[in-house]
């Protein structure tokens, strides 16, 4: 089975404004430093990406993710604003944040009989609904002695992401082995203004290419190991002189079946920006390129057999550069049809 799922970044903007303060050359419709890339990893479920049977399949993924730790360029976890490096009669400011959010996302994809090279041929689309909150409270020393001024900013935004399009997949089927060829893209159809802080898409496209391999060790495929490759080539940030980064995932996981009905697995990635950040509008270092891991714990529960699963999850994020560090919890569906299964 085979499905790409997009989780929308939480798009932070006080989180931004209060690093734009002493980050950026001037204030205005600037665009946030904290770029990230379309693609989280190991949000689908492990077998995902496997050959699949003919049919139309729906999917329907929901995750909530919550965060107190934003981790700066060398992975130390942001804490204050260090006014004194400024001068050094400025007290420096502590800051606290807080970050959550939920996005569901539901999904269609069809795989055909029809055969290109030898590969079953398969397609998608992905939509995304997200809701976020993020607090950020600062404090710093007041006037007088042993005071201290403290400072609560709280946003809140939601609305749909940008739509991906998954129009060429391709599946290779054997005893032991499956490979997964698929090239998508990501279109900036969610809300999104240079400066804005309610913006819910990342405001550029984003071609995708993927490359997916299991290892069944024994005949039944009860025990599946997969390796998942994905390389995220990025556009123009809409309106902005702005290029982010292109970025590469590595995915890994192993799923065992105890049961015809339950099913554990243990997945892991690594999401690495590969390439600077570029433009005339970039005032942050390009050449700091973030980064984080991920680890996933999940246990799969089959109502009725090979036609509906119910799938959930907890993981967390760890090594994060220049990121939140995320931790989530998952629930999600997958519903066979047993329709369009010519073709």
């Amino acid at each position: 089975m085979h499905i790409r799922i997009r989780k929308s970044w939480l798009l932070l903007s006080c989180v931004a404004a209060l690093l734009l303060v002493h980050t950026s050359p001037a204030r205005g419709q600037v665009v946030s430093p904290l770029q990230a890339g379309h693609y989280t990893p190991n949000l689908q479920n492990i077998r995902d990406m496997a050959n699949p049977p003919p049919g139309l399949f729906v999917l329907w993924y929901n995750a909530y993710l919550w965060s107190n730790t934003y981790k700066d360029r060398n992975g130390n976890s942001f804490e204050s604003i260090e006014l004194s490096q400024i001068h050094p009669t400025l007290p420096d400011v502590a800051v606290d944040l807080s970050v959550k959010g939920f996005t569901t996302v539901p999904s269609l994809f069809w795989a055909s009989r029809f055969k290109v090279l030898g590969a079953n041929y398969m397609a998608g689309a992905v939509y995304s609904y997200t809701s976020a909150d993020a607090s950020v409270v600062t404090e710093r020393p007041g006037i007088i002695e042993d005071t201290l001024i403290t400072r609560q900013v709280d946003e809140k935004v939601s609305g749909l992401g940008d739509l991906f399009v998954m129009p060429l997949g391709l599946s290779w089927g054997q005893e032991k082995f499956d490979a997964t060829l698929l090239y998508g893209f990501h279109a900036p159809t969610g809300k999104y203004e240079t400066g804005g802080s309610d913006n819910m898409g990342l405001g550029f496209w984003t071609h995708q290419f993927q490359g997916y391999g299991y290892f069944y060790p024994v005949p039944d495929k009860s025990t599946a190991v997969m390796v998942g490759l994905t390389y995220e080539l990025n556009g123009t940030i809409k309106d902005a002189d702005v290029k982010p980064g292109n970025r590469f995932t590595l995915e890994y996981g192993i799923s065992q079946f105890l049961s015809e009905r339950l099913e554990v697995g243990v997945a892991g990635g690594h999401n690495w920006q590969v390439s600077d950040d570029s433009g005339e509008d970039v005032y942050w270092d390009p050449a700091v390129r973030d980064r984080k891991n991920m680890l996933i714990f999940n246990v799969s529960v089959w109502p009725v057999p090979e036609r509906l699963m119910l799938n959930a999850k907890y993981g967390f994020d760890y090594g994060a550069r220049q990121r939140f560090q995320n931790n989530y919890l998952m629930l999600n569906l997958l519903f066979v049809t047993n329709v369009l299964t010519g073709g």
